[in-house]
């Protein structure tokens, strides 16, 4: 949710401050991208949105499993 709420806040400053093109692209994916046209103003969401998820649940497991082997291993 947070990856969602800074991508459409980046893409209104983009759009504020008239930029033509705009996209977030950490190593090759896309996470969001604002493009203007004649027509109007397209906002458009990548593959790394689906990824995030996928990389925040890595991060908490391996916290977990840090924090159970510092606590001795107990249950």
């Amino acid at each position: 949710m947070l990856a969602v709420a800074v991508a459409l806040g980046l893409a209104t400053l983009a759009d504020a401050a008239g930029r033509e093109t705009f996209a977030i692209a950490p190593v090759g994916l896309e996470l969001v991208s604002f493009e203007r046209t004649i027509r109007g103003t397209a906002t458009t969401f990548g593959p790394a949105l689906a990824v995030l998820p996928l990389l925040g649940g890595a991060l908490n497991a391996a916290g977990a499993a840090l924090l159970h082997r510092r606590a001795g291993g107990s249950v």
